[in-house]
């Protein structure tokens, strides 16, 4: 019998182009592909627990993969992760009970970075405002923003999406700060014009601050009031990481009197946003749903390397973006 590979993408899959692709994948290697009705929003955790009592791998995006869920289970062995992130699966109950889980380094990085950068030109240039002005009447009326020639781009993670952004940025002559606690590629910095330095030197003459870390304990709140209280009054901030790792509150306030200048957000705190957020409220703030990776190629390569994960493990081969190797061992 087939082992079952269930797919339950937070997007409907009209959007991956190559889905039938992925799917026929999947049955060439002798396992069962099932397209979730669940598509276009995330599983809850009682779903979880009613759809994996037979499934041996789950692609799929931020749904909540609990201790709870996880342990549920007797055929989960891989969770295939579309995307960067991992907070929302609890590795360490995935490890106990064996079920390996993958995430897709590098593949939507293009995609993320021109969504930022995008973002940094309709934040920056007031392209939304301007929008809205002309479609409600106010043609006559103008509004100024900044340009981004010149101008200095601090980039806090720089990996792969942060590298991306790197060379989106190149032709606007932009002088590019970078921070990254992980590791320092020197080779890529001298090559480009980039500047290592520390966090306060970020916060303190960068015109644009873009976030590319992942969430975690360390990085949770990690810009504050503190943090924008040394910002230019010019300062943006653009944040399509992952939401927390912004204080939302202190982000409204600083918006809001002038501490700086705006805000792009692709992700925030509490997804689906809840839509009594101050920070909606504000014109200087932009904001998009979680969508930084959504376009066509973007979503193509992302959920082709979840695909081949799935293949990789069940075929014993050690995947892309393992996050606890541990457990390949006990899979064949």
């Amino acid at each position: 019998m087939s082992k079952k590979v269930l797919f339950s993408m937070p997007y409907p899959p009209i959007i991956v182009s190559d889905l039938d692709q992925f799917l026929e994948q999947l049955r060439e290697h002798g396992l069962e592909p099932i397209v979730s009705e669940t598509c276009g929003r995330r599983m809850t955790e009682d779903e979880l627990i009613q759809a994996w009592t037979d499934v041996y791998a789950h692609i799929c995006g931020a749904d909540p993969m609990t201790e709870r869920a996880i342990s549920s289970s007797e055929t989960l062995k891989i969770i295939s992760r579309i995307g960067i992130g991992s907070d929302s699966v609890d590795i360490q109950a995935a490890t106990k009970k064996r079920v390996a889980v993958c995430v897709t380094p590098g593949a939507g990085a293009e995609a993320v970075a021109e969504h930022t950068f995008a973002m940094i030109l309709a934040l920056s240039r007031r392209i939304v405002e301007q929008n809205n002005l002309v479609k409600g009447g106010n043609y006559g009326k103008k509004v100024a923003g900044y340009s981004l020639y010149g101008k200095t781009l601090g980039i806090i993670g720089l990996g792969n999406i942060g590298k991306r952004l790197v060379l989106n940025a190149a032709g606007f002559d932009m002088r590019i700060l970078a921070y990254d606690p992980y590791y320092q590629d020197e080779s890529f910095a001298k090559k480009n014009n980039v500047i290592y330095c520390d966090l306060d030197t970020i916060y303190r003459e960068s015109d644009y601050i873009s976030v590319h870390l992942p969430l975690t304990d360390e990085t949770r709140g990690m810009i504050s009031a503190n943090e924008m209280s040394v910002m230019k009054n010019s300062a943006q901030i653009i944040n399509c990481a992952r939401g927390g790792i912004i204080d939302e509150v202190a982000l409204y306030h600083a918006v809001k009197n002038g501490s700086i200048s705006g805000a792009a957000l692709d992700v925030f705190a509490e997804e689906p946003v809840n839509m009594e957020n101050p920070l909606l409220t504000l014109d200087r703030i932009i904001v998009s749903p979680h969508n930084a990776g959504t376009s066509v190629e973007g979503k193509n390569k992302v959920v082709g390397m979840a695909v081949q994960n799935v293949i990789d493990v069940y075929e014993g081969r050690c995947p892309r973006g393992l996050l606890n190797p541990e457990v390949m061992s006990l899979h064949h």
